[in-house]
């Protein structure tokens, strides 16, 4: 703690419990620009590849909302974040994945065709299932 306050006394002014005066950052310097924004080019490639058909005003928009999040994250691409402990975790303690249990995947040997013998329905060599189609159930 008493390293902590030093180098903090140092670099800003702080209160007696270590909390600085007034702000040393703002999220407005992690949109400051960095590195070279997406070319007319490869923005026009990437609309092509995700078949976007939108009109001029959108594509400025659009461009420049690309520029704003490739600018956010060279700045986060700077710093060293190995040793860092996330704050929390996706789930909660007593909820995550239901993992496989990859033993028993092993043991079953039925495949292809013979899996269609397991089937509650099926209409020649495919499984029925309850679908939005009118002759489903």
């Amino acid at each position: 703690m008493l390293k902590h306050f030093i180098k903090r006394s140092f670099t800003t002014k702080v209160d007696k419990h270590c909390l600085p005066l007034k702000p040393t950052w703002s999220i407005k310097s992690l949109m400051e620009p960095l590195g070279e924004p997406i070319s007319d080019k490869e923005f026009k490639h990437l609309l092509k590849l995700a078949r976007l058909n939108i009109s001029k005003e959108k594509e400025v928009q659009l461009k420049s909302e690309i520029d704003q999040l490739t600018q956010f994250t060279e700045h986060i691409k700077l710093h060293d974040f190995k040793d860092v402990q996330p704050l929390t975790h996706i789930w909660k303690q007593d909820v995550g994945l239901l993992l496989r249990d990859d033993n028993k995947i092993g043991q079953d040997k039925v495949k292809g065709r013979e899996l269609l013998l397991k089937a509650a329905k099926k209409s020649g060599n495919f499984y029925v299932v309850k679908g939005s189609m009118p002759n489903s159930e």
